[in-house]
């Protein structure tokens, strides 16, 4: 132990906590030099690195991660060892299997619950420790403390997860059914750097590969992120890009020589005991605070961990943000810090008025342009989500293209071939542009999809809750995805799109009933009902603008193209198992589709 703060006189110490299976994970423990000889304690376990600069003098707590001055909330461990200590706590910090100093293999959160288990085990025995712990995290942080969560060990008394999977395969990697691809594939590319030595090694014994292939590997996947990152920016995005095109995705040259396990992420295409063992929600019974942006990637997650939490406990905060993933980081994002009011409640049984305040707190805007200036003094109270003077609003998609308040039409057809796929442009993403982008120059595309506008608005409309499509379908080809986006039309001629969402039709009935995991692949000339949902948001859609619904087959990259083959592991699908798909959306009333939107009173 040596003391890293001498203004403080804050004690660290570097220490290997060992598993159950052997494997020593890197881990940084900070003391206050004043106060009880035992002390509650907040646990942070990252995949990113728990020192600074990243992944320099990874065993020594001198360099233990801290926020900058500059951007104090920044990071997926919250807050920084100074500040948690000075407020008389212990901070404990770990990097995650198979990251930098920790010993092990990386599975990407497969390892994160039992990890999470016996490093709170560990804490317990420790003679620094009251028996009163909390854990916290951002992101990928954030999915490691649902982790540990979820064991329900008896010192884990309150947790703190922002912008974070709860269950990351149902909720994020396979919404819909359909593989999220953007974050997959830049977000692998980009950690392979920070995977540990004891990975590597156990990668060449399973591979049989070299320390020169090894290191030839690691260029090239750095290379292919930047071919990844530039195509972002092209015009169009994406869609002429040989890396992101590349097919299959398994197996991928190089990315899998590094993280053999993305292969396993990808090949689940429908609820079963691997996606359930990451489901991690179902069994938290602690207090929990939930923190997400309305455009973040993991919205759904969150909102999804809040609901199902609190139902059985009561004891749940939700506060929701404006924007994209990364603005969580950003000071101006809260309205104030909730973070020290949270655990002194629970760990220390200090009063705060945060408690007793309605469960759900969130911003009326859903996005908003200019950040640096943004000021959150319009955040609004709920008892829950949505709120209860909520209802529900049915729009119908017509045989002549409109949106009406009945079913009427013919069907209309639409051709998609997955060598032609529509690119991104916005949206719940992470990596690539997110937010209210115009569909314009996608929409332009030959054979983007079907489009369904409303007439102009008279009065303002305000959105509050969830969005659901519900579609009455065909196909010539035994499985498609169907894509639906909500756009505001807006008076000056821009479609800016407000959310979508995707299901796979040939997992169509897993989507709501995840025993219902079997293939059903489609037959020419059937129809079938597809339900897909949106996700949630609060914006209000001014006078003068039209609502539309576009239903697609692509948005790439952040859905992994459907090949249109019908086989169950569409990732391991190359050029030659491509189809090009005709599909069909009916208007009648007998076979209805149509667009459910919950909103607020006007």
């Amino acid at each position: 132990m040596k003391i890293v703060d001498e203004t403080t006189g804050t004690r660290g110490f570097q220490t290997d906590v060992e598993m159950r299976d052997g494997v020593k994970l890197n881990t940084f423990v900070f003391l206050p030099a004043q106060g009880a000889p035992q002390f509650p304690v907040i646990l942070q376990r990252t995949p990113y690195g728990i020192t600074a600069p990243q992944g320099q003098a990874v065993t020594d707590p001198a360099y233990g991660w801290l926020p900058s001055a500059d951007a104090p909330m920044r990071g997926s461990i919250l807050r920084g060892w100074k500040a948690i200590v000075a407020r008389g706590y212990a901070a404990v910090y770990q990097d995650t299997r198979g990251r930098y100093a920790s010993g092990g293999e990386d599975r990407v959160y497969a390892d994160d619950a039992h990890d999470g288990y016996d490093t709170l085990e560990w804490i317990a025995a420790q003679p620094w420790t009251n028996q009163r712990v909390g854990m916290s995290g951002s992101s990928a942080g954030a999915t490691t403390t649902l982790a540990a969560a979820s064991t329900r060990h008896p010192s884990l008394r309150a947790f703190f997860a922002q912008v974070g999977g709860s269950s990351i395969y149902d909720d994020v990697v396979c919404e819909g059914q359909s593989i999220e691809m953007e974050r997959l594939w830049l977000w692998v590319s980009k950690n392979i750097p920070g995977l540990s030595p004891s990975h590597q090694k156990a990668i060449m014994r399973q591979s049989g590969a070299t320390e020169a292939m090894m290191e030839a590997a690691r260029q090239a996947a750095g290379e292919c992120y930047d071919r990844l990152e530039a195509a972002s920016h092209a015009v169009p995005p994406f869609i002429h890009s040989k890396d992101w095109m590349h097919l299959p995705l398994t197996h991928h040259p190089d990315f899998t020589t590094w993280q053999p396990f993305l292969d396993e992420i990808i090949t689940h295409p429908a609820p079963d005991a691997f996606r359930a063992a990451h489901n991690f929600r179902r069994t938290i019974d602690i207090p929990g605070f939930h923190a997400t942006t309305w455009y973040d990637i993991f919205l759904t997650s969150v909102m999804a961990a809040f609901q199902e939490i609190q139902a059985r406990t009561g004891t749940q905060k939700l506060w929701i943000g404006p924007n994209a993933h990364y603005f969580i980081y950003q000071p101006q994002f809260w309205p104030r810090d909730p973070y020290f009011e949270w655990f002194d409640h629970y760990l220390k049984d200090v009063k705060s008025d945060l408690i007793d305040e309605p469960a759900v707190f969130y911003s009326p805007r859903a996005w908003i342009e200019d950040e640096a200036s943004y000021t959150p003094d319009d955040w609004r109270h709920a008892d829950r989500w949505p709120p209860a003077d909520a209802t529900v609003q049915r729009l119908y998609l017509t045989g002549d293209g409109g949106l009406r308040e009945a079913p009427s039409g013919e069907s209309r057809t639409y051709r998609y071939d997955p060598r032609q796929p529509n690119p991104t442009l916005g949206g719940r993403n992470m990596l690539i542009t997110a937010g209210q982008v115009d569909q314009r120059p996608a929409q332009a595309l030959p054979h983007y999809g079907l489009m369904y506008t409303g007439d102009v608005l008279s009065d303002d409309l305000t959105l509050a809750g969830a969005v659901r499509v519900t579609l009455h379908v065909g196909s010539d080809c035994p499985d498609t995805d169907f894509i639906a986006k909500l756009i505001e039309g807006m008076p000056d001629g821009r479609n800016v799109l407000l959310m979508d969402g995707v299901t796979r039709a040939m997992y169509r009935a897993a989507i709501f009933d995840p025993a219902n995991h079997q293939p059903q692949p489609l037959k020419p000339g059937e129809v079938y009902a597809v339900i897909i949902g949106l996700g949630d948001i609060h914006h209000t859609v001014r006078a003068g603008s039209r609502l539309q619904v576009d239903i697609v087959s692509s948005n790439f990259p952040r859905r992994a193209r459907n090949t249109n083959s019908g086989h169950p592991i569409l990732a391991n699908d190359g050029e030659t198992d491509i189809r090009v798909a005709t599909n069909t959306v009916y208007h009648s009333a007998a076979t209805p589709s149509f667009v459910e939107l919950s909103g607020l009173p006007g």
